[in-house]
């Protein structure tokens, strides 16, 4: 049973309850997860953490292409970011695996960064941008972000979700944050906006931050909300503001069935270097504190259940032959490598 979309059925002045959406996120079930017993693998810990930890093994297939190709699409964004002085790290499971594993966690398939609202908005602008200087780059490459009725901010760009999903591999909801995708072989990565939240609306955010943030996203996809006008209504009045604060957190235009998450700028910031596929990217300061406040204190162990976006089945099923699968993928890394290795930062 698909939870999440049981509860968006609910009567209004019950999904939108802070309290009852609250307990609905704390169900063993975890609803903001999609679909999560098609996608687990239960992991049998003595043997795996041998394997994956111990003995820093990498998983070979089409999974381990898709990470590939996923570190060339990251490279470039962080070309991107570093010729803007654009503020970005790592986030969720890709700075999980690289304090863990140094690079994806293994049976990992996708990406997750996320940066402060000013560099979030800057990241808008120059990013279409930058893309568009490739002719190949923007014919192959997806860029959305959902605003009012589902239409795309970047309209003279292919969507991410512009793919063939009729087999129902891709489990992905259609979100109102910024998304780029390589469309064939697919790999998309996810940006998720943070804000600085003003310390005297601490309370109150915690109290009515989950519900309104589902009304808001809800509203929005339905149209019946403008996503910038509300927004920016919303920021107001939740204390969300663009210059420093002692504190930021997750902003309203995320995942929409996720807990409240306050983050300390001070263990935050500055930000350092981490080693990720033999790169450097971007981390938290102190990514034990904010690991742990995302994971838990014991998330260096492995998972009692393993969780993944299906995402090897849904790129295999997009081609009617193994050898062009891997012609593809050999394509697509070597043009993203060639351009991030000669990356113009002028």
């Amino acid at each position: 049973m698909d939870l999440e979309k049981l509860y968006s059925c609910l009567p209004d002045f019950i999904k939108y309850n802070n309290n009852i959406l609250n307990f609905f996120l704390k169900i063993p079930k975890k609803i903001f997860k999609y679909n999560l017993e098609r996608h687990q693998l239960e992991s049998q810990n003595q043997l795996l953490k041998m394997l994956v930890i111990d003995g820093d093994i990498k998983f070979n297939g089409t999974l381990r292409d898709i990470q590939l190709l996923y570190v060339e699409l990251l490279r470039f964004v962080d070309n991107v970011c570093k010729k803007h002085e654009i503020n970005y790290w790592l986030d969720g499971g890709t700075l999980l695996g690289a304090v863990r594993h140094g690079g994806f966690i293994p049976w990992d398939d996708d990406v997750d960064l996320t940066m402060l609202r000013k560099d979030y908005n800057k990241l808008l602008e120059v990013l279409p941008l930058e893309i568009s200087k490739h002719d190949y780059f923007k014919e192959n490459c997806g860029l959305t972000l959902l605003i009012e009725g589902q239409k795309n901010y970047f309209s003279d760009f292919k969507s991410v979700y512009d793919v063939d999903n009729k087999e129902g591999y891709l489990n992905d909801d259609n979100f109102s944050f910024l998304q780029i995708a390589w469309l064939k072989p697919y790999v998309k990565i996810d940006f998720f906006p943070k804000d600085f939240l003003e310390t005297e609306k601490i309370s109150f955010f915690k109290k009515n931050y989950v519900s309104n943030k589902y009304k808001f996203n809800q509203k929005v996809k339905k149209g019946e909300y403008l996503f910038f006008k509300k927004l920016n209504e919303f920021n107001d009045k939740f204390g969300f503001v663009l210059n420093e604060t002692p504190q930021f957190a997750d902003s309203f235009d995320v995942i929409p069935l996720a807990p409240v998450r306050i983050f300390e700028t001070s263990k935050t910031f500055p930000l350092n270097k981490i080693s990720f596929e033999g790169y450097e990217f971007n981390c938290p300061n102190d990514v034990d504190y904010y690991l742990s406040l995302i994971y838990g204190k014991n998330f260096r162990d492995l998972p009692k259940v393993i969780e993944t976006h299906n995402m090897a089945d849904f790129v295999e099923n997009q081609f009617a032959s193994v050898d062009g699968m891997n012609e593809a993928f050999s394509k697509s890394v070597d043009y993203l490598k060639e351009i991030n290795n000669n990356f113009d930062f002028e």
